[in-house]
């Protein structure tokens, strides 16, 4: 199960965060969230049954969730500019959204608690739990090291490809006008 959320979630970082050293530090943490938001719990906590099972594999794709917003943030500020500005650019574009769904997401587990059925309260605990670790993950660990050692432009090797494709299809279009226009001749 955590093979095919690790596998995904490499699938997902690599279209969001088009830079191979972003990429690296979401997959990192990534692991983190896992290990400690998820397992350790589980572990103490009580046994996995298969719908647990089943919430936890959503949990991790939550988990992640906040990262892949601020690496996305980060990676779209336009230009080649310095981390620091783009480390902010993120913080304060996405942060806002992302505290608003980590209180949403708690509130709704904090009610959760005080069910009568047990599985809506071990589900509580795990989701409460994951939220404050992937918070905490996203906020001070993912934006101190993009602040640290992030790209200045961490889309340069896509823009690249884009504009090569582009250039090519400019070509082969002008071509195909310019015989268009002998043959009316």
């Amino acid at each position: 199960m955590f093979g095919w959320a690790r596998l995904e979630s490499w699938i997902v970082s690599k279209y969001v965060c088009f830079n191979v050293i972003v990429r690296m530090k979401f997959f990192h943490l990534f692991l983190f969230l896992i290990f400690f938001c998820n397992i350790i719990p589980l572990l103490v906590l009580f046994n996995l049954l298969s719908l647990e099972a089943v919430c936890l594999a959503i949990l991790i794709g939550i988990s992640c969730d906040f990262v892949i917003h601020f690496s996305h943030a980060y990676a779209m500020h336009p230009g080649q500019q310095a981390r620091d500005i783009r480390t902010k650019f993120a913080l304060i574009h996405m942060g806002p959204s992302v505290l608003a769904a980590a209180a949403t997401t708690m509130a709704g587990a904090i009610i959760m608690l005080f069910t009568e059925i047990l599985f809506f309260g071990k589900f509580a605990v795990v989701l409460f739990m994951t939220i404050v670790h992937s918070t905490i993950g996203s906020f001070f660990v993912f934006l101190t090291i993009t602040d640290c050692i992030g790209p200045s432009d961490p889309t340069k090797g896509v823009d690249y490809i884009v504009n090569k494709i582009r250039q090519w299809f400019a070509a082969k279009c002008s071509k195909s006008v310019s015989l268009r226009e002998q043959d009316k001749t």
